[in-house]
């Protein structure tokens, strides 16, 4: 059998994990279907978002998909395919992976009779397109040209000269994509079966897609260590108090109004509340989204950007 692989590439904060969660609850994909879960950074966040869609989570740390040393990803990628045969793979990379360099990865002879690369995805956060694309131009552009489906997040926050903007501006670097801007919580799973029929862009063979009900999925992360080292740093915290919501939700304001804990693009993590549960929440500037999950074994913030206080940073979080 012929594993078919979805990509989903998108700049940090964009909503990739939340997209895929979506999928699977809508019953998108297949039985059988891996998820190779790429984040930059020390400690994995999303495998704990993926559990809310009841598919198994499966880790290994060996091997990345973006690092110089490729080969470990590609054996790791043979071997997943020949121990659980899956009908799907999702490559979720990490924010600053670029994804040309994914595809060359990925276009290896040794996965030509195992493998094709079926849907391209691109998710674009609105709101902050021109920021993005002003200041990370190299990444962002590369993950525009190279998909063949653009997923247009939060899209219900802005109004509609803004998205026609934002979709003129990715029309002009990727004509031939199919561009996605309804909310998608207004997107009927219907709806989704019939974008996800479409013929990609670049594919090793001309297999339609095939959609069958969910059953069970594993999914695999690996940790990122590529060249956005050089752009971009990571550090992680580990929360040892409980701490409310709302607290949270104000440290980021902190963040967000004082320069002296460095220039912070991305943050998301795991919390312990004090009235009991845990809380998986995302900040990208000017935003903080929380919501209860069912289940963690961490407490930590994982915090992404340039020029980062970390003595600050953990004196405000302890």
């Amino acid at each position: 059998m012929v594993s078919k692989i979805d990509i989903f590439s998108g700049f940090l904060g964009a909503g990739k994990t939340m997209l895929i969660k979506k999928l699977l609850q809508e019953k998108i994909y297949s039985k059988n279907t891996v998820i190779i879960e790429n984040e930059f950074g020390e400690v994995g966040i999303d495998g704990s978002i993926l559990r809310e869609t009841e598919i198994e989570i499966k880790e290994i740390n060996a091997g990345c998909i973006c690092c110089q040393v490729t080969g470990n990803f590609k054996d790791a990628l043979i071997d997943v395919i020949e121990k659980y045969s899956p009908e799907n793979i999702i490559i979720e990379p990490s924010g600053v992976a670029k994804l040309s360099e994914i595809l060359k990865i990925l276009d290896d002879n040794k996965f030509k009779e195992k493998c094709i690369i079926n849907n391209i995805i691109t998710v674009i956060d609105t709101q902050r397109y021109s920021m993005y694309i002003k200041n990370f131009s190299d990444f962002y552009k590369d993950q525009i040209k190279n998909a063949n489906t653009l997923v247009l997040s939060r899209c219900q926050l802005i109004n509609s000269s803004e998205i026609d903007s934002v979709i003129n501006s990715i029309s002009k670097l990727n004509a031939k994509a199919q561009i996605i801007y309804k909310p998608w919580d207004s997107i009927k799973s219907s709806e989704w079966k019939e974008i996800y029929k479409i013929k990609p862009k670049k594919l090793y063979n001309k297999n339609e897609f095939i959609i069958n009900k969910i059953a069970k999925h594993s999914a695999f992360r690996r940790e990122i260590n590529h060249s956005a080292k050089e752009f971009f740093e990571s550090y992680p915290i580990d929360l040892n108090d409980k701490m409310s919501e709302e607290e949270l939700r104000t440290k980021f304001k902190i963040i967000e109004e004082n320069k002296e804990y460095g220039n912070i693009i991305r943050a998301k993590g795991i919390v312990e509340v004090i009235n009991g549960g845990y809380y998986q929440f995302d900040y990208v500037p000017n935003e903080f989204q929380s919501r209860k999950i069912k289940w963690a074994n961490k407490r930590v913030i994982s915090i992404i950007g340039s020029n980062l206080n970390k003595k600050e940073l953990v004196r405000l979080f302890s």
